[in-house]
């Protein structure tokens, strides 16, 4: 434990970074700059421990706007999100006044590590502006919880099944091998992508499991690939498991 909080070295010099309640910002720490992705709730002095562990210019992006990851942004001065996001952060932030400023960063962006590449890519369906980091030297992408195991199509900002499907399909074609979640301190192989799109193609409102997330009536689909033999590499075996609990009306197929 540094600084009061718990870290995963994935890289030598990619971290994923942990408060005490599962949920993880990541640190990518290159040559000549570095990028901070997330914020976590904000409890803990973010920044003092990326500045004991950083010694270049940093940036911060928020992969999206919900709670346990922005809460964290009033310790920067600035922090990037895509554009589409904007309205998103400022709904989960209430009325209260924030210090930090908002800039926009766009999907295909490029930034320059020194050593390494990050390039900006789409992932719409958990909110509307959900961004990962491909990592292009590591072939890693790092996802915020637009890829999480139970991925959650609820609450303001989120897309419809139909459009997190299409988002879905065309991650699988981005050149990487393996990709991080927000709450998760583990690698998962591009593979594991395919127990989602499995699960929306079969889905079948009769089979759900009905019940309430944090007030919303919700539904879960489940799907585990229980006749897989694994990725031969290190991750545990149990990657295929897809459960993405959603609204009845993000149904929208048309």
């Amino acid at each position: 434990m540094e600084g009061r909080y718990f870290y995963t070295k994935i890289r030598e010099d990619i971290w994923q970074i942990e408060e005490d309640d599962g949920v993880c910002c990541t640190l990518i720490k290159g040559r000549d700059m570095a990028v901070l992705v997330d914020t976590g709730y904000g409890r803990r002095n973010l920044r003092a421990f990326v500045e004991k562990e950083v010694s270049t210019p940093y940036l911060v992006i928020n992969s999206h706007g919900h709670p346990d990851h922005i809460g964290g942004n009033h310790w920067f001065d600035t922090v990037y999100a895509l554009k589409e996001e904007g309205d998103v952060i400022r709904h989960f932030e209430g009325q209260e006044k924030q210090d930090y400023q908002l800039k926009e960063i766009g999907t295909g962006e490029e930034i320059s590590l020194g050593n390494m590449r990050v390039r900006v890519v789409p992932l719409p369906g958990h909110t509307k502006g959900s961004i990962g980091l491909l990592v292009r030297e590591e072939k890693l992408l790092i996802a915020g919880d637009a890829l999480n195991q139970g991925l959650w199509l609820f609450n303001y900002g989120s897309l419809s099944m139909r459009e997190l499907l299409e988002t879905l399909r065309k991650t699988v074609q981005l050149d990487f091998d393996t990709y991080l979640c927000g709450h998760s301190n583990r690698e998962y192989p591009k593979e594991g992508i395919y127990a989602h799109i499995h699960n929306i193609e079969n889905l079948k409102l009769d089979a759900c499991t009905k019940g309430n997330t944090i007030g919303f009536e919700t539904y879960c689909s489940s799907y585990r690939n229980n006749n897989s033999h694994g990725s031969g590499s290190s991750h545990e075996a149990n990657w295929e498991i897809s459960d993405i609990v959603f609204t009845i009306d993000k149904l929208k197929y048309e």
